[in-house]
């Protein structure tokens, strides 16, 4: 997967934008059809989507995940939050 910010006259030889992304930056994501393709089949064939992007898991950031959205959550709205929501949660699992 390819993903780069790029101005938008840079791709107008390649496609026709919208007017209102003609003249500003724009997000671009370039993903492989082959592995759509074989995502697709992987479907087809079990009739479950379980497991068919095991390729781009990365172990490493497994355990960080568990977390990420308390941390996020911490990280915008600070220690409080988090210590309001894991106090009302205690209270609620604890009826």
């Amino acid at each position: 997967m390819v993903r780069t910010i790029m101005h938008a006259q840079q791709l107008s030889s390649v496609m026709q934008l919208p007017l209102q992304m003609q003249n500003g930056k724009v997000e671009v994501i370039v993903l492989p059809v082959v592995e759509a393709k074989e995502a697709l089949e992987a479907f087809r064939a079990t009739g479950s989507m379980k497991g068919c992007l095991r390729q781009y898991a990365n172990p490493a950031l497994a355990e960080q995940e568990k977390n990420a959205w308390a941390i996020n959550v911490k990280e915008k709205y600070g220690n409080h939050t988090i210590y309001t929501f894991d106090r009302e949660l205690k209270k609620h699992l604890s009826r």
